[in-house]
């Protein structure tokens, strides 16, 4: 029996066609046999492959690992990578592979590792690089572009592009239903449903018009597009619309479990009034989900939870509620959406209204079942109700109690959104310099950490050029510069340029976005058709708030008489003179007579003595009394006791 030479069999192995469906299984066959006497690297290498396109990857890195050669780093890590175990792929170091071209191979793995990983900011800083330099292979500059943009949406989806340029579909987007799909979700993401929903709809469009593609890979390429489409047409109020789309379309035969999971979920939400206890079966028939590439992202698995958890408050299932919201509060120890379902537990057997009396019915009821009082949820729905009563003062304290409770845990009390009220409170009670500080001192913490958050240093170094002092703006300088060096772009830019000396730099100056760019899209005949608006010729009074408006006195209405007014008749000459002063006035009694005689000026006045006086002007007389009245008086003698 003659011994087959390595050389011999590798050529044997080049005869093989990769066109036939059975070739891999030959590969296979043919290279263990080489390997029973030999221990080629060609044909190990060969073996392993053959393995991975079979997708038989436990005993692709089971032999990997045995055989101990060199140079299979990339198969290793891509092995990793289809068995989920994203961080064993992304410790295989690029300085392990030998060729420019496996190292570049290894650079996309690791790019897609990350996204999966859900890093995508680092998923998106290794496609940029890739970017840069030229492609090696056919189409590779095209699959950047597309992976590229996968990652722009999902950090647009997850909150984090806030320093990225805000990018517009272009015409080249419009080519193909990939570029166009990643175009829509960033749309969708920002906000900007309406353009979304003509991106969604032009990407499905390609996609059913490709040429030379099966009906079962367009059916699933189609998939993730009909979800997203039917996401947007629910946010948009069109919900029969999208009931419509769902039931025509055939995403519940498709092979794309997260998109079919996903898809599912939103349209049984799509009801008015949907059951809760119906609505729990769906989604206990939704709990087997996919694994691996298919998973859905966590931000996606975890409102598909919280909705779980909505539906078993709403079902009466409280206790089920809160265990619900309990795991999630573990598996996301900074999700604060959560403690709103402890709340509505808490105020739905109470009669709270007012905002004074909800913050009292919570402190007690969300402590006891979240586990801490310092919630950062709890806070934050105490002091929107406080807000939505005017009531900014209230609103402060309530948070400066927050922060106070979190002093000793940094990771949660500088948590940009929480950052981002507390200073938002400030300015809106015109306390800027307390807005700063809280700005400088969230930057310093974030900026000792390994991964410092973008949006915090930016506010921070805003806040700092708005500054007259040297030292502010030193800081900013500082500040700016680590935003440039991190993460670049227009706004650290420019930054960077105001708060540095402007002819130390014209080469920063010049990576600036040009004016024309700026106003490429202003339409100048537009506007002059629109009008210019005139300043006021008039200066209008400001509108003061602050002193009490004066209420004006209600007019009195005219008394005329009954019968009316006789033109034939004079009016009473005395009618202004008071009723006592007119020569009609006549009192009543005698007492009134005499009162209104001693008391009428130019009246006689007399005095103890009977002497006349001069009143008015007048000589008033007064006759003395009687002689024999005054003798009869002078007669008469008191009474007494008889001797």
């Amino acid at each position: 029996m003659t011994t087959s030479t390595p050389a011999s069999l590798s050529v044997l192995l080049q005869t093989l066609s990769l066109d036939d469906n059975n070739s891999h299984e030959e590969f296979l066959r043919q290279a263990n046999n080489i390997l029973k006497s030999s221990s080629d690297p060609d044909t190990l290498r060969t073996r392993i492959v053959a393995l991975i396109k079979l997708e038989r990857y436990d005993e692709a890195i089971k032999s990997i690992e045995q055989s101990g050669a060199a140079g299979l780093a990339l198969e290793h890590a891509y092995c990793l990578y289809k068995l989920g175990d994203l961080k064993g792929a992304l410790e295989i170091s690029i300085d392990k592979v030998e060729t420019e071209r496996r190292q570049r191979a290894l650079k996309h793995l690791h790019a897609q590792a990350q996204y999966r990983a859900e890093d995508f900011q680092a998923a998106t800083a290794i496609y940029e690089e890739l970017s840069t330099l030229p492609p090696l292979v056919d189409n590779e500059d095209y699959d950047l572009k597309v992976n590229l943009g996968a990652s722009e949406a999902q950090l647009s989806f997850i909150g984090k592009d806030g320093l990225r340029p805000k990018k517009r579909a272009t015409a080249e987007d419009l080519q193909q239903y990939e570029t166009a799909f990643n175009a829509a979700c960033i749309s969708v993401a920002r906000g900007d449903l309406n353009a979304g929903l003509m991106l969604l709809r032009t990407s499905k469009k390609l996609c059913s018009n490709l040429e030379g593609v099966s009906e079962e890979d367009i059916q699933a390429e189609l998939a993730p597009v009909i979800a997203q489409e039917i996401y947007v047409l629910i946010k948009l109020g069109k919900l029969e619309e999208a009931v419509a789309l769902y039931k025509s379309s055939d995403i519940l035969e498709t092979t794309d479990e997260a998109a079919k999971l996903v898809a599912s979920a939103n349209c049984y939400l799509t009801s008015q009034t949907p059951n809760p206890h119906v609505g729990l079966r769906v989604y206990e028939a939704l709990q087997k989900r996919p694994e691996g590439s298919q998973k859905p992202f966590t931000f996606q698995s975890d409102i598909l939870d919280q909705n779980t958890a909505i539906l078993n408050l709403q079902a009466g299932k409280e206790n089920a509620a809160i265990a619900s919201a309990k795991a999630l509060k573990a598996k996301n120890p900074n999700d604060y959406t959560l403690s709103t379902i402890v709340a509505s537990i808490e105020l739905q057997t109470s009669d709270s209204s007012s905002a004074k009396s909800i913050a009292k019915t919570l402190k007690d009821g969300a402590s006891r079942k979240l586990g801490s009082t310092a919630d950062i949820g709890i806070a934050f729905i105490n002091a929107q109700n406080y807000l939505k009563e005017n009531n900014v003062t209230s609103a402060v304290a309530v948070i400066e109690t927050l922060i106070k409770e979190l002093e000793n845990q940094p990771e949660k009390r500088w948590l940009p959104g929480l950052v981002g009220v507390v200073a938002g409170l400030y300015t809106l009670q015109g306390r800027k310099n307390k807005a700063k500080a809280e700005l400088e001192a969230a930057s310093a913490y974030w900026r000792s950490t390994a991964n410092p958050d973008p949006a915090i240093l930016l506010a921070t170094g805003t806040a700092q050029l708005n500054s007259s002092n040297l030292q502010d703006r030193t800081m900013a300088a500082s500040i700016f510069e680590s935003l440039v060096a991190s993460h670049p772009s227009a706004l650290s830019n420019a930054g960077y340029v105001a708060s540095h000396p402007a002819e130390d730099m014209p080469s920063r100056i010049a990576q600036l976005t040009p004016l024309t760019t700026l106003l490429k899209d202003i339409n100048v005949n537009t506007l002059l058709d629109a009008g210019v608006a005139a300043p006021q010729t008039k200066k209008r009074p400001l509108e003061s708030t602050s002193k009490p408006q004066i209420k004006s006195r209600k007019k009195r209405k005219i008394r005329l008489p009954k019968a009316g007014i006789d033109p034939n008749k004079k009016p009473d000459p005395e009618r202004w003179l008071p009723l006592r002063d007119r020569s009609t006035y006549k009192p009543k009694g005698r007492k009134d007579k005499k009162k209104a005689r001693d008391l009428t000026q130019g009246g006689p006045v007399a005095d103890k003595d009977g002497d006349t006086e001069m009143i008015g002007g007048n000589a008033v007389t007064k006759v003395a009394p009687s002689q024999s009245a005054a003798s009869k008086n002078k007669g008469k003698k008191k009474g007494g006791k008889r001797k």
